[in-house]
Order: structure tokens, then C-alpha cells, then sequence
């Protein structure tokens, strides 16, 4: 039996109502299939010549929950579930300003009149777990909610609508979570919280649908936020980019201070700041939430710092550190 597993990617796909009929090929070997427990009259097949195993995108992305349509102008197919949404066009297509090319996109196939993908369209795409055999392909939903997330709240944002999102764990390792009237935020003791009350450098832990559009970094809708803990300062500023210089402080005790150049994250911070690291300032990892020390600190290595409204008037202004969160995104060999 051969096994295919989810990716950390989001959807695509669907059916189209294409106008001209194709005949099956001699090639196309029909499989039973099967989509969470429910016998389906529509077959999969197995495409000999590719050597590759073709779903009906309607009936397998209808049946996990995705809203399809048509552009009949260049043969593309968009799909959406809540915050989810991707493309897939038919082979032989031609390009066009219509068509995301940067979406993941296998090329579906008419197949009796009917749109078909690659399994690995399913597993990539609707992260859906497919199993199969020499007769018949499974298709499961996964658990519709994915694992809680803990990590540091790395930027805030309020469209012009007034709804709130927040980045977690950095642009390269971490997730934008769209909070709604459903989201239910709480303190770590309980307390009923809203979403004005989410503030930067935050440490939470929050949970969401298994489901996350395609995009870097991923996005989903925030099913619930639990603050386990805040930063010092009740007006805390930030800025995130990348740390210009390490040295240690001229006060002769032996302190850290960085200057972070970049991007201000309110509009009272800064976006060039010199910060001392004190043994009061937490400095994590925003892969993997581990704790660092001042001397793993690096120049060129990019942050997200988070300090007090008490600043210098030098240039750059200067303050205390209250947390740094590091964005590693591989290991170092």
C-alpha cells in the first residue's frame, strides 16, 4: 500500500463544467473511491503513462468542504474553505493575469467530462490523508483542528475594517491568525480578554483550523488565545529587522547592547533603536520558543525587539530590551 500524507500547505481544486468530452484513455485504469467513509460513484484512475493516480476534484473537494468555481476563460478552477482559497488550471492552458502562477498548481486532466488532479494535489493542497491500493484510493479529512501553537505575538495588525490580526513566531517561522467575534481569548487564569487587549511581545498559545491558506507566512482564522504571559511595560513598542551591531556596553559591567535597524511595529517605536540586554530581557528562538543568551546574539541576524516607552534622545534613541525574538529558519551546521 502506498501512503500519502498531508503538507503544511493549503488548498486548490475543483471541478469544471468543461464543454468538450474526452475519450478515456486505454491507459486509464478505474479505481474504486472512497471519501471519509462514503462509497463514491465517480472512480479514480490511474494514469499508466504518467504513472500517476487522478481524483474528480468536485466530488472529493465538495465532499471535504470547499466552495468551487469556474473562469471558463482560461480554464481555471478556484477553490475556497473559511480563509483558504488556491487555483488549478487544466493542461494545456494558456497563461494568464487571471491565474496566480505562484499557487502550488498540478495541472488537472478531463477525464469523461470531468476535471481530474493528481492525489498529491489532495495531500499537498486539501491536506487531506490518502491511502492507496491496486483497487481503490481513500480520501480522510484530517482533524479539522490543528495542535495548539504557543509563541510570541510578533506584530499586530487592524485592516480598515477594524479587524485584528497577529503574526506569531516571525514572518519565516510563524503564522498570521485572523481574529472574529468567534475568537475566544482568555488570561492564563481564565479571565475573558478582547482582542484590543493582545499586545506585542505577548507569549500565547493559540489553536486553529487544520486548514491554512497558501501564502508565506501560512493564515487561518484564530480559534481561540489563551495570554500565558505579558511584557513589563503596559505600552510596550517594537521594531523588527535586523541587528545592525553587537558590543558590549560602555558602563563596564559587562552588559550586552544591540542596535536593530528595520521596521517600527507602532507608531511610537522606532526603527532604529539601540537596546541594552539586561538579565531581565527573555530571548528566544522563534522556531522553537528556546531560550538564547545574550552572546548568541549576532550581527545580520533578524528580530523582533520589544522594549518600554523610555528612550534617549540620542541618535539612535536607546532603551532596555524586554524580550528578542530571534527568526532562525534552519539549523546551523
Amino acid at each position: 500500500m502506498k501512503k500519502v500524507r498531508t503538507g503544511m500547505m493549503t488548498l486548490v481544486a475543483l471541478a469544471v463544467l468543461g464543454t468538450n468530452m474526452v475519450t478515456a484513455s486505454a491507459q486509464d485504469k478505474p479505481l474504486s473511491l472512497e471519501i471519509n467513509g462514503k462509497k463514491m460513484e465517480a472512480t479514480a484512475i490511474v494514469d499508466q503513462s504518467k504513472q500517476t493516480v487522478l481524483v474528480p476534484l468536485r466530488a472529493v473537494a465538495e465532499s471535504l468542504g470547499f466552495q468551487v468555481t469556474w473562469n471558463a476563460t482560461v480554464k481555471v478552477a478556484e477553490v475556497r474553505k473559511g480563509e483558504i482559497m488556491g487555483q488549478v488550471k487544466l493542461s494545456g492552458a494558456g497563461s494568464s493575469a487571471d491565474f496566480q502562477d505562484q499557487m502550488y498548481r498540478p495541472e488537472g486532466r478531463l477525464h469523461n467530462g470531468n476535471t481530474y488532479v493528481p492525489v498529491e494535489f489532495v495531500t499537498e493542497v486539501m491536506q487531506a490523508q490518502v491511502n492507496v491500493t491496486d483497487a481503490s484510493v481513500t480520501v480522510t479529512e484530517e482533524s479539522e483542528i490543528a495542535p495548539a501553537r504557543t509563541g510570541t505575538i510578533t506584530t499586530i495588525n487592524k485592516n480598515d475594517k477594524g479587524q485584528i490580526s497577529i503574526l506569531l513566531n516571525g514572518y519565516q517561522t510563524g503564522i498570521i491568525l485572523h481574529l472574529s467575534e468567534k475568537t475566544k481569548i482568555t488570561s492564563a487564569d481564565g479571565k475573558e480578554l478582547k482582542p484590543e487587549d493582545l499586545k506585542l511581545g505577548m507569549e500565547v498559545e493559540a489553536t486553529h483550523p487544520n486548514f491554512m491558506a497558501l501564502s508565506m507566512p501560512p493564515q487561518a482564522g484564530a480559534i481561540s488565545i489563551v495570554v500565558k504571559s505579558s511584557l513589563d511595560s503596559e505600552d510596550v513598542l517594537g521594531t523588527a529587522g535586523r541587528v545592525v551591531s553587537v558590543e558590549k556596553d560602555q558602563a563596564g559591567d559587562g552588559a550586552t547592547k544591540i542596535t536593530v535597524e528595520g521596521d517600527a511595529l507602532t507608531k511610537e517605536s522606532q526603527a532604529n533603536v539601540a537596546l541594552l540586554i539586561t538579565e531581565d530581557t527573555v530571548i528566544v528562538n522563534a522556531r522553537d520558543q528556546q531560550r538564547m543568551k545574550p552572546e548568541d546574539l549576532k550581527p545580520e541576524m533578524k528580530v523582533y525587539a520589544f522594549y518600554g516607552p523610555k528612550l534617549t534622545r540620542s541618535l539612535p534613541p536607546q532603551g532596555v530590551a524586554e524580550k528578542i525574538v530571534v527568526e532562525i529558519v534552519e539549523e546551523n551546521k
